[in-house]
């Protein structure tokens, strides 16, 4: 079975601050690989939902949160159906945990 992701704006808005932050410290080739390294590792999930895992935090899993890593980058998404959902992107350095439920609460 074939499933739909479906990049939310959210998502999308974390790419584009993870490419721009790439371009600015390194080159717009360099943003091009970390990008795309990212969605394919979205893609992915199309074919193989659970290739993704759980979150090293409960209040995620909790919720049905899941993660996708791609190199330095988690991509968070949910199941809801036979979609799924990517919520947000993040660079694994930062607290996202912590950013995902202050994101939630707004």
């Amino acid at each position: 079975m074939k499933y739909e992701v479906k990049i939310l704006p959210q998502a999308w808005e974390d790419l584009s601050h993870i490419a721009d932050w790439y371009k600015l410290l390194f080159t717009a080739d360099t943003a091009l690989k970390v990008t795309d390294n990212i969605l394919n590792a979205i893609a992915r999930l199309e074919k193989f939902p659970n290739s993704g895992s759980t979150t090293p935090d409960e209040w995620l899993n909790q919720r049905g949160y899941r993660m996708v890593i791609a190199d330095k980058h988690a991509a968070i998404y949910r199941f809801i159906d036979d979609s799924i959902y990517v919520y947000h992107i993040f660079d694994m350095r930062q607290d996202y945990p912590e950013i995902f439920r202050r994101l939630e609460d707004e």
